[in-house]
């Protein structure tokens, strides 16, 4: 064999299929070449080729490399049986002269079983010839001429032989076989043979089942080329255990079922041992007569009874295995791409959903994988025909209509999202008419009656769930028949069936009728589902943009010719009452009905105004149209509260739009505090939309504020921060109130201080205010309940105060049982009494987030407004006192005024200036009592969107040349007279200078005051923020960087920090003036810094130095003096003179060598300094621990050093001694 070709064979059993083709290929046609090229004598038609004549026929290498494939069959090394034997097959293809009977001669040679051979070794030699033997089949070498039945009678019995011998081996026998059979059909007798020879008991496995039903479609072909009396009788191959002759006949489904289960009896005993993750092939050829035409046969059994007894109630059948599940699965895979729209519902069985929704329902289920595969292919399946998935659909909730929630997955929601248009609303015929027909017995019985009610009440939540569902392509026409179904069935009743009516659902009626439980269902999903259409953008842009106006929700709500759902609704309802075949179930009492009759007039007049009103007015006229029409639908549940709203409302709406009331308002109400105002009003009536726990009425409040955002007044901000100041009890949403609020705004500033105290050590203020807060704890105990206590004393025919004196009496049996019954009513109405005091504090705190969430909205549509500033301090206030029970409350202020207040972009430029500076006095007074950082964070927040209020972007214009922040004299011109001051600019360095003293004073309380709640973030923030404003508070800063100033050395060190951060960030901005003021503080700094590590070394009475100036508040100080030195060194100054280098220098040399600083950083930072400043000081490195061991090194190796010098003296004396000696004894 050529070189070239021998690393082909190795490649040929590489696990990479596109290896081992590319390899055979290049191999076959190699030897072709070499072949077509070889000559010979010899005719290869005429004689028996034998071995010695393959030789001659073939070049050597051919024949070298068809013994070599032949020899690598039976090898089990990767792929290597598939590579050769693809290899083979070719070979033999190109061949066309070699006949069976050699090759058959060298594969018996190269797969001989021989005994010595191990189980391993003989089972490879078994696969190598039933590989040898594929070849030959797919080699098509049986159809040559030259091929005799001697021949294909020794395949056949090897094949049949291992077969029964080895069980894994039989299915690929028999596929042999089955690929043969065609190529043999010249062959009858060999055909007959194989008969005879496999079916000698009959066809009673899956594998002989497969070759049977292949030798069918060659049967009749065969027996007209036997004799009469050879002919293959065919009932005789089936066996006894086949009634009819046509395998797939109605009669033989029981028994094909046990055989493709590979059972052998009804009680399921297994055929054999083995197992087969894939499908048998004899499935493909049972289920090609159902889906191939020229298969198919009018006597076989309708698919559908193939399905539910050889599948469904056999594989998928409860006590089956889960390989037997698992094969059904993979038959319902192979079936369904194929199935029709028609069929599908066939496949779609009581076994098969039982299993495939306990499989799909937990990930931990045995076939979890393999029923979510099916699931994929349920979604291919969908995706090829819209008409098949809404078939799918419909079938996954026939057999199970909570199949989503059983399951755990969103298979049907998912396919509903890829529905069309016109497939939704077949999608809403079938779900109506399982509403209205709802077959059964009697509906008389009470189980059936509840049955009926649950499927019914499905049917709604589906059509519901339909509605919400974002991924379904949403129009109009299906939300309208939606919402009209829902509005007939719950608020009328049909009287008789009319065919013509425009109206679907009087089309059919009911059966049975509908429940009260049905209809009150069918009106919760009405208002449900017009709380989502008051928020639901239209559905397409309108035309013309003359119709958007300035407030975000107004198109929300409304249909497409800008008419709002609500309004829609309304009109069907008033349609439906004047229809003669329709019953309104709703009476309404007079008074509520003339409400209604007024309301609806005034709607009328109200969308006929707004037409031709302004944008202004349209919307406003729009809110009280949206408000009336909601009042009137929910007159139909809450009668007695709607009725007393509608009467407010005309009111305000008179107020709102009546031009002469509104004028003489004005002029003689001016002094009126109690009159109130339109928008006071709708505040009013929207809180008391948001008490009730209704979704719809949420949404209408939010959007009819929205509206009237604009017309906010001071009194109407206070209504609504008011009803968040109410505590959790009932009595407090009637405005009573006590002084426990003081107590726990005192007790949470108390707790502060103690918390602050105790960072900062102090411990000499703690117990005191311990004891304080102790005795708040004691005084906060429950009163008894005296009522509780009153039944108590009745139920005991006691009186209260006689417990003690009273004489014990005996009691009967009869007293006692009514004793115990009475006991049980007075706790169970105590429990009770408990519930209902939790579910109304629970109501309270979603009443008050309904409430933030209109000031929200308020926030973010009226930023620009004053009004917005008048939020801090109250809520604020409502922050700082503490109650557990309203944390979600506090959370959701904080957040308000945290993410959305203090971050508004659009601030108000127009307001009251000492209004402003009010609340920022204010703020600042909370700060001071922050009773934790976040508290003081957000304070410092606020502080600075009123600071950016007061100067706006004036901060760049601000002058950085005063350090003071009382006000300078102004300066006199040569005449003696002042100069001429810009009014504007005079006004802006007013507001700035009360801004500055401001934050100076409470600098000061930071720095003076042990127990400040300030925080230094409040500060460094405003720094960041307005770097040249906070350049005033510089001397401030200077002051308290001398150890005397400030109360301890963390503050101090904070004064270093902040005043860093504002050299800093002014030097970052370049300001012209700033350097030269700098350079003017630089002495200040110098003697601060001189004067803190001067007093680093004193010794107190303590013991202790420097009020506690550690490593990391040193540290601190020297980056600040570090970074002031190297600002210095732009100057042409000297720095020995600025920095006074002869004193400062040893100062941080000491520094450095004290052991309380041992620290490489510091000790890093003071040689930068020293070198900036000029000192000539050189500091050792590293700390000094490491100095030590660098000085005992050193010490070591001198030593060393030292003992080495000795010894060479000592080494050089011995020398020069020996020496001398041997001179002296040569010269004796």
């Amino acid at each position: 064999m050529s070189q070239p070709h021998l690393p082909l064979f190795g490649i040929l059993a590489s696990l990479d299929a596109s290896e081992r083709n590319a390899a055979a290929l290049t191999l076959i046609k190699s030897l072709a070449v070499l072949q077509n090229a070889h000559k010979t004598d010899l005719d290869p038609m005429e004689g028996e080729i034998t071995e010695e004549r393959l030789d001659q026929l073939c070049h050597p290498e051919v024949v070298y490399a068809l013994k070599r494939l032949l020899r690598g069959l039976p090898s089990d090394r990767e792929a290597a049986r598939q590579g050769f034997s693809l290899a083979l097959t070719e070979l033999l293809i190109g061949l066309n002269f070699l006949t069976v009977k050699i090759v058959l001669e060298l594969l018996f040679r190269f797969t001989e079983i021989k005994n010595f051979m191990k189980g391993k070794e003989e089972r490879n030699h078994m696969f190598g010839r039933i590989f040898g033997y594929m070849s030959i089949v797919q080699s098509s070498m049986l159809t040559r001429p030259q091929t005799t039945a001697e021949d294909i009678q020794l395949i056949v019995d090897d094949l049949i032989e291992y077969s029964q011998e080895k069980s894994y081996l039989s299915e690929c026998c028999h596929q042999v076989l089955v690929t043969m059979l065609p190529q043999i059909a010249k062959h009858p007798k060999s055909i007959k043979y194989i008969a005879d020879t496999l079916f000698a008991e009959g066809v009673n496995t899956p594998d002989q089942l497969y070759v049977a039903m292949a030798l069918k479609e060659l049967l009749d072909n065969v027996n007209k080329q036997l004799p009469k009396d050879e002919q293959i009788n065919w009932q005789k191959i089936l066996g006894k255990s086949w009634k009819n002759p046509i395998i797939l006949h109605s009669s033989n489904l029981k028994f094909l079922a046990l055989l493709l289960k590979e059972t052998s009896t009804e009680e399921g005993t297994q055929v054999s041992s083995s197992w087969r993750q894939n499908l048998h092939p004899v499935w493909d050829s049972a289920l090609a007569p159902y889906f191939d035409a020229s298969k198919s046969s009018a006597q076989i059994a309708p698919f559908n009874d193939f399905w539910n007894v050889v599948i469904d109630t056999s594989l998928f059948d409860s006590s089956s295995s889960h390989e037997r599940k698992f094969w059904g699965f993979q038959i319902f895979e192979k079936v369904l791409p194929v199935l029709g729209e028609d069929q599908i519902p066939l496949v779609f069985t009581t076994n098969f959903m039982r299993c495939f929704v306990n499989n799909l329902s937990s990930e931990d289920r045995f076939l979890n994988k393999a029923a979510k595969h099916t699931m994929a292919a349920m979604h291919a399946k969908a995706d090829s025909n819209e008409a098949v998935r809404l078939t799918l659909i419909t079938q996954l909730l026939d057999k199970n209509p909570n199949f989503d929630r059983l399951s755990r997955s969103k298979t049907v929601e998912t396919l509903l999202g890829g529905l069309d248009v016109s497939h939704i609303q077949h999608y809403l015929q079938y779900l109506t008419k399982a509403f209205l027909q709802q077959d059964g017995p009697d509906s008389s019985n009470m189980e059936r009656g509840k049955r009926i009610d649950i499927s019914r009440q499905w049917t709604i939540d589906q059509m519901f769930s339909l509605f919400r569902n974002h991924k379904v392509p949403r129009e109009e026409g299906w939300i309208k028949s939606i919402l009209e179904f829902y509005l007939v069935h719950a608020f009328f009743n049909i009287k008789k069936v009319d065919a013509k009516s425009k109206y679907v659902e009087a089309h059919v009626l009911p059966t049975p009728a509908l429940s009260a439980a049905t209809r009150e269902h069918c009106r919760n999903r009405f208002y449900g589902m017009m709380a989502e259409l008051s928020t639901m953008a239209p559905l397409a842009k309108k035309e013309s943009e003359e119709d958007t106006v300035n407030y975000s929700r107004k198109l929300n709500g409304t249909m497409l010719d800008g008419t709002f759902w609500c309004s829609s609704a309304l009109s069907m309802m008033m349609d439906l009452e004047k229809a003669k075949n329709f019953e309104s179930l709703t009476e309404l009492g007079e008074e509520a009905a003339k409400a209604r009759k007024t309301a609806l007039a005034l709607v009328g007049k109200i969308q006929e105004k707004s037409k031709k009103a302004s944008k202004e007015l349209k919307a406003q006229y729009k809110a009280f149209e949206l408000l009336f029409v909601q009042m009137i639908l929910q007159l139909h549940i809450e009668p007695e509260d709607s009725t007393n709203i509608l009467g407010e409302l005309h009111e305000c709406y008179d107020k709102v739009f009546t031009t002469s009331k509104k004028a003489n308002s004005k002029k003689a109400g001016d002094d009126d505090d109690e009159e109130l105002q339109p928008i006071e009003v709708i505040i009013d009536i929207l809180l008391s939309f948001l008490i009730k726990p209704s979704a719809l009425l949420r949404h209408v409040s939010e959007q009819v504020f929205v509206i009237f955002a604009d017309k906010m007044t001071k009194t109407g901000l206070e209504l609504m921060l008011s009803t968040l100041q109410t505590k959790d009890n009932k009595d407090d949403m009637f405005g009573e109130e006590d002084e426990e609020d003081e107590d726990a705004e005192a007790d949470a500033h108390s707790q502060s201080d103690d918390e602050d105290s105790n960072d900062e050590d102090e411990d000499e203020e703690d117990e005191s205010e311990d004891m304080d807060v102790d005795e708040s704890e004691d005084d906060d105990n429950a009163p008894v309940d005296e009522e509780f206590r009153k039944k108590l004393a009745e139920a005991l025919k006691v009186k209260d105060g006689d417990d003690d004196e009273s004489e014990e009496e005996l009691l009967g049996d009869d007293e006692m049982m009514a004793f115990d019954d009475k006991l049980n009513e007075i706790f169970k109405q105590k429990k009770l009494a408990k519930a209902q005091e939790k579910d109304a504090k629970q109501t309270l705190i979603h009443f008050k987030n309904k409430v933030l969430d209109l000031l929200e909205l308020y926030v973010k549509k009226q930023s620009s407004n004053e009004l917005v500033l008048d939020l801090i301090v109250p809520l604020l206030s409502l922050v700082l006192i503490p109650s557990a029970s309203n944390k979600p409350v506090h959370d959701k202020i904080s957040a308000l005024l945290r993410n959305k207040l203090a971050k508004i972009k659009d601030y108000p430029r127009e307001y009251d200036e000492e209004h402003v500076f009010e609340i920022l006095t204010q703020v600042h007074e909370l700060a001071k009592k922050s009773p934790d950082a976040k508290f003081a964070g957000l304070c410092g927040d606020l502080s600075l969107l009123l600071v950016k209020v007061l100067i706006g972007g004036q901060d760049e214009k601000t002058a950085v040349g005063e350090t003071k922040v009382e006000p300078t004299p102004a300066k006199k011109t040569r005449k003696g007279s002042k100069a001429e001051v810009n009014p504007k600019e005079a006004a802006i360095k007013a507001k700035q200078d009360r801004v500055v003293a401001l934050y100076s004073a409470g600098l000061k309380e930071f720095m003076t005051r042990k127990n400040s709640n300030l925080s230094a973030k409040m500060f460094s923030e405003f720094i960041d923020r307005f770097p040249h404003l906070a350049w005033h508070l510089s001397s401030t800063l200077l002051e308290y960087t001398s150890p005397k100033a400030a109360v301890k050395s963390f503050r101090q060190a904070m004064a270093f920090t902040l005043l860093s951060a504002l050299v800093k960030r002014l030097a970052n901005k370049q300001t012209p003036e700033f350097e030269q003021l700098f350079l003017e503080t630089l002495p200040l700094i110098r003697n601060s810094l001189i004067e803190t590590l001067e007093g680093a070394f004193e010794v107190k009475e303590e013991g202790a130095g420097a009020k506690g100036l550690n490593v990391a508040r040193l540290r601190e100080i020297l980056k600040f003096a570090l970074l002031s030195a190297r600002m210095a060194k732009r100057s042409d100054r000297s720095m020995s003179e600025i920095w006074k280098t002869e004193q400062l220098g040893p100062l941080l040399q000491k520094i450095s060598e004290d052991a309380r600083f041992n620290s490489g950083a510091l000790r890093n930072l003071i040689q930068q300094l020293l070198a900036v400043i000029g000192s000539d000081i050189k500091l050792p490195t590293g700390s000094v621990k490491k100095q030590e061991k660098q000085e005992k090194r050193k010490r070591e190796l001198e030593a060393t050093a030292a003992g080495s010098k000795k010894k060479t003296h000592r080494s050089k004396k011995r020398k020069v001694s020996n020496k001398e000696a041997s001179t002296k004894e040569e010269s004796d």
